[in-house]
């Protein structure tokens, strides 16, 4: 992999990379605009001001479109990150000619002028370099040919920068007069040889793309404007359109960009709901339904007044469950503790001296996802004590360390072999990944699971301080 594609891979990762980007971008924007108002527009051709205006008001959606990034930077993926990254080298190239043609025509600003223009051909190389980075990531080419593409245009792209540079001392690509004129060389055409290879990459990559057809053609339609605008005015030296006509294409990346993370959230949203649902359900099986109210019926001959407290403890209970559907984020540690207090009480009256609770809380100034506690104690009762002879005690404890808080589900019960496989016997074993998924998602927080055969078994919960302080109790 080349430097730039290391250097773009550690910037694309990083979070502070859209907000910078935005600031560049607003801060080119000032400055071209600035720059027309001192410059004027008086002695300048139409067609110079046409371009003037086009590059601006490209430059400022440009801008807007990386505002928007940058406010949910949390909630976009490396993918859009590298699109940034492509929205703020065409914003730079616009900035750049915006500077060519201010100081065209120009005696006094003919070095500033050679000078803008090799930046703008050097930026011009870099945006083809990030649209092919963006289009390499949307139609996921990897394997063999997805090497050899980024072998190419990363070996490709320092010989390219290199003949910009030579029009310092030789007109290779075009030249500057003395009266501050800009002029295409005759070799021109060959600058736009990056571009060439780059585009006939793009497109062998269309055909052989396993991503669904009708995402590679939407991803085609963002390459065909500035083809297409290219074969037109690529040329002529006049109305240079071709930047423009790229940002329209990067507007139409931005919608389908938008549109797919919409569809994302949806997706999570109804997949994180349905979670909830299994988990929800999980608590309630029909076994422990009629346990529990095997329970209260007979409470209800030998003890009517616990047999009553036992009714309305179950029902708190069925309703917390019921009302946890409706709870979107954590809750308060306590909360938790209230609904599985509720849970054990009802064990309790089952398993009766059989079940021991303690309890060891010493931090409770946190928050957790709803329903992430309970099924710890339920497998810690199901498959620890209930298995050992005479029963044992399950514990619920607490700690708090300097970066995290951690809840401990503890019991000396039957134990059993953490690296043995799951049993294919038909039964679903998703209750646990959904609760480790839900953890991971809504706090950042991990499970760890201890068990010695014959000894008992550990469930740690470890939740992070950082995101976690400051939630809403």
């Amino acid at each position: 992999m080349g430097v730039v594609s290391q250097i773009t891979n550690y910037w694309s990762r990083k979070k502070w990379i859209m907000p910078l980007c935005f600031i560049i971008s607003l801060v080119l924007t000032a400055a071209a605009i600035a720059m027309c108002i001192m410059r004027g527009f008086s002695n300048m051709a139409a067609t110079s001001v046409f371009n003037l205006g086009a590059d601006i008001v490209s430059m400022a959606v440009a801008t807007v479109l990386l505002y928007s990034i940058a406010q949910d930077r949390e909630g976009f993926s490396e993918h859009t990150r590298t699109f940034a990254l492509l929205i703020s080298s065409t914003s730079f190239v616009l900035f750049t000619d915006v500077f060519c043609w201010i100081v065209q025509g120009i005696k006094e600003f003919a070095a500033w002028n050679m000078t803008a223009n090799l930046l703008n051909f050097i930026g011009s190389t870099f945006l083809i370099f990030f649209l092919w980075r963006y289009v390499f990531t949307a139609l996921e080419l990897h394997g063999k040919f997805g090497t050899i593409s980024s072998v190419i245009m990363n070996v490709l792209l320092v010989p390219t920068i290199i003949a910009i540079l030579v029009n310092l001392f030789y007109p290779l690509y075009f030249s500057v007069d003395s009266e501050g004129v800009y002029h295409r060389a005759s070799l021109f055409m060959w600058s736009q040889t990056y571009l060439a290879i780059g585009l006939v990459i793009i497109v062998v990559g269309f055909f052989i793309s396993k991503i669904p057809t009708k995402e590679r053609l939407i991803t085609a339609s963002f390459v065909l404007i500035p083809i297409a605008n290219q074969i037109i005015t690529g040329y002529s030296f006049g109305l240079t359109t071709e930047f423009p006509a790229m940002l329209i294409s990067i507007v139409l990346i931005f919608g389908v960009v938008v549109a797919k993370r919409e569809q994302m959230l949806i997706a999570t949203e109804k997949e994180l709901y349905e979670s909830k649902v299994r988990v929800m359900v999980s608590q309630i099986q029909p076994h422990f339904m009629y346990n529990a109210l095997s329970s209260i019926a007979m409470l209800c001959k030998i003890d009517p007044d616990t047999a009553s407290q036992a009714t309305i403890t179950f029902a708190q209970y069925l309703r917390g469950n019921m009302d946890s559907l409706k709870q979107t984020k954590p809750i308060p540690f306590e909360k938790e503790m209230e609904h599985l207090k509720k849970y054990l009480y009802i064990e309790k009256l089952r398993f009766g001296k059989k079940l021991n609770i303690e309890y060891d809380i010493q931090a409770s100034d946190f928050v957790i996802p709803q329903l992430t506690i309970q099924p710890l104690a339920e497998n810690a009762v199901k498959h620890g004590l209930s298995r050992k002879k005479g029963g044992g005690t399950l514990t619920i404890a607490t700690r708090e360390t300097d970066a995290a808080y951690e809840v401990i589900v503890s019991d000396d019960g039957a134990g059993f072999d953490v690296n043995e496989k799951k049993k294919d016997d038909g039964r679903s074993h998703v209750g646990m990944d959904n609760i480790k998924r839900r953890l991971k998602e809504m706090c950042g927080a991990e499970v760890l699971i201890e068990s010695v055969i014959g000894e008992g078994t550990t469930a740690k919960i470890i939740i992070p301080k950082e995101n976690n302080e400051g939630e809403e109790k």
